[in-house]
């Protein structure tokens, strides 16, 4: 897929994700399409592209939403790396694929980032948080990246397939 059309993804989804997205939450969880968009393009590249994406996703998270800059970046970062390392071991044409990575990675995320918050002295009750928004916000993103997964997959399918061709033997 031409880097364009992933930067151009990703900006829609920043705007999305601080307009739209916001008014869109179960029991008070929102999506993190951002997250999503990471381990989707990790699964569907590798794990340099996924590395470089988590980062600059994360930067962008960091410089709107967070307290500290640079916790995203890094974790995004080590799921997109992470992720992209399984690339070349899955089969990609099962949904239940990105709904496990996007479970596990959503998981990671909560954990990392409250460790880092832990240690910059925030004041974070850490297991109220895990049982009343990660559990929700775990399968949220599972459920969403199925369907982003399927949307995204398509433009990475061979040409012959996309327009129902038989390849030539």
């Amino acid at each position: 897929m031409n880097v364009f059309i992933v930067v151009s993804i990703v900006i829609i989804n920043f705007i999305l994700q601080t307009t739209v997205f916001q008014y869109i939450d179960i029991f008070g969880v929102k999506p993190n399409t951002s997250l999503i968009l990471v381990v989707v393009f990790a699964l569907l590249n590798n794990k340099r592209f996924g590395g470089i994406l988590g980062l600059l996703v994360g930067f962008l998270q960091d410089v709107i939403f967070s307290k500290v800059i640079g916790i995203y970046a890094l974790i995004y970062f080590l799921v997109g790396y992470i992720v992209g390392l399984f690339n070349k071991v899955i089969f990609k044409a099962n949904p239940v694929t990105p709904f496990i990575f996007t479970l596990l990675s959503t998981l990671v995320s909560y954990i990392v980032y409250h460790i880092f918050m832990y240690f910059f002295a925030m004041d974070i009750e850490f297991l109220d948080i895990i049982k009343s928004k990660a559990l929700i916000e775990m399968i949220y993103n599972s459920l969403l990246s199925i369907f982003i997964y399927k949307k995204i997959a398509k433009y990475y399918e061979e040409p012959y397939s996309r327009y129902g061709l038989q390849s030539r033997r």
